[in-house]
């Protein structure tokens, strides 16, 4: 079992939060949990004490589903008898876990948190820089056709004078945009894989954390109360940002293009760390000799007391996925472009310098884009491919022990694996969940179909499944209640 920061912090999600909500009266303003909940739960996306069904459908399993606003790629978080998650472009919600009913709603653009005196303005620059480019993708399109025209009649003057006039004023827009793009309220681009509401929500059982990819972050009580919000930064380019907050050594980590600690009850920042490259995939925070290290997606090892960086090159997590450590073994796991770039590092027992993991090994499972993170069970990793071609390897020696193909179909898988019990499940885009066995051998149990896009990952309690998808949030189990 998984000895980490917040000792077995998985068997906490059920029960320590619970226990330290119903303590909240007595205990005050106490210092923030050592347990705390986010990305996959507790990040290993295993749910050993799960009992959740293996077979459902629209018409037998689901208790209770709710319509969601917008959609997102965000994961619920399970705190006491409540579920957060989040919705495009800027909105935390807060349901009922046995109903699903929505208690509240919170939401965080720029002119939710600006001064009021300030709204007005920024709404109307925005509504300008909004219709500036609309119009500079119509200018943009015309000119792709007039140069598609010039391809097969170069001489003609007439496409020549058009195509000319054309690029005039599409830099005219563009001059006009530039001013606007600056600003910190105009909503940056997003592609429409990641949206603006993809990082997952954080909570030590008392508070929730969000940020979103209009670069704000805030801090929320349970009851709904705006604790603090702020404007960070913009995303470092347009596909928007996925990388969820993480808790460590008592600091709220946000890695947008900079890696920030802040002060999680007061937004106030502690410390930034510039040399830590940024990546879609969530960090890892491990206790190594009682100290948090945080190893991110581009392959540092930076120290969470000081954002000092300990390590760096121990790999490059490009698409997505997300480091892990299991029993003092780090695990980087994907293969871009052929480059070997699975690895496994035993961790030193100190976080002081010299800082030097030791290479166990490197693997070169199927080539392809991972955007899923894995799962490292009783000496086995599981990790699949965007296009559905599971690998397990030997968690010990990097030994591929089978790939097999789920046949899910085009296009992608962006939901990571999980553990519920004794299975282990992978959910396509298109709503289809694989449900099969561990072990050294592929064993299919069954093959489920939501009629909902999801690119979110299920998280697990009791005998019940939650799952969100586009257009609604869902409670998966036996029976109501």
């Amino acid at each position: 079992m998984r000895k980490s920061a917040g000792d077995n912090r998985r068997h906490a999600v059920t029960r320590g939060l619970v226990l330290g909500m119903a303590l909240m009266a007595i205990a005050g303003h106490m210092a923030l949990a050592a347990d705390w909940v986010g990305w996959r739960t507790d990040g290993t996306g295993e749910y050993p004490e799960a009992t959740p069904l293996t077979t459902w459908s629209e018409e037998a399993g689901v208790v209770w589903q709710t319509p969601m606003p917008a959609k997102s790629n965000s994961l619920p978080v399970i705190v006491g008898e409540k579920l957060f998650v989040n919705s495009d472009p800027a909105l935390l919600l807060c349901l009922d876990k046995l109903t699903g009913e929505i208690l509240w709603q919170a939401s965080n653009t720029a002119a939710d948190i600006a001064p009021a005196e300030e709204v007005a303005d920024l709404e109307a620059k925005t509504a300008e820089y909004n219709r500036l480019r609309g119009e500079l993708g119509k200018v943009n399109r015309e000119l792709r056709a007039v140069q598609k025209q010039l391809q097969d009649d170069e001489d003609n003057a007439e496409l020549k004078a058009q195509f000319d006039r054309l690029r005039e004023q599409a830099q005219q827009l563009r001059d006009q945009l530039e001013p606007l793009i600056d600003t910190w309220y105009v909503l940056p681009p997003a592609h429409d894989y990641t949206g603006f509401s993809s990082p997952t929500p954080v909570s030590d059982g008392r508070h929730v954390w969000v940020v979103f990819g209009n670069g704000v972050a805030a801090c929320y009580d349970l009851d709904g109360n705006r604790v603090w919000a702020r404007f960070i930064e913009k995303p470092p380019n347009d596909w928007g940002t996925s990388n969820t907050p993480v808790m460590a050594d008592g600091k709220l980590i946000l890695h947008i293009r900079a890696m920030r600690a802040l002060d999680p009850l007061t937004g106030e920042q502690l410390w930034e760390q510039p040399n830590a490259p940024w990546g879609w995939g969530t960090s890892w925070v491990e206790s190594i000799g009682g100290v948090d290290v945080i190893f991110t997606c581009g392959g540092n090892a930076v120290r969470a007391s000081d954002g000092e960086v300990l390590a760096g090159k121990l790999g490059k997590l490009t698409w997505g996925s997300g480091p892990m450590v299991e029993d003092g073994v780090l695990y980087y796991i994907d293969n871009q472009g052929g480059e070997s770039v699975s690895r496994a590092w035993r961790l030193p027992e100190s976080a002081d310098a010299p800082f030097e993991p030791e290479l166990l090994w490197q693997a070169e499972p199927n080539k392809e884009r991972y955007y899923a993170s894995p799962i490292i069970h009783e000496g086995l990793v599981y990790a699949v491919t965007r296009a559905g071609v599971l690998s397990c390897l030997d968690a010990a020696t990097g030994e591929i022990v089978y790939e097999h193909n789920l046949e899910f179909g085009k296009p992608d898988i962006f939901a990571s694996i999980v553990l519920a019990g004794d299975v282990l499940m992978v959910t396509h885009e298109n709503g289809t969940t694989v449900v099969f066995r561990p072990g050294r051998e592929y064993v299919e149990v069954a093959r489920n179909m939501l009629a909902d896009m999801i690119r979110s990952t299920p998280v697990f309690d009791g005998d019940a499944m939650y799952v969100r998808g586009y257009e609604n949030l869902y409670c998966i189990a036996a029976a109501a209640g």
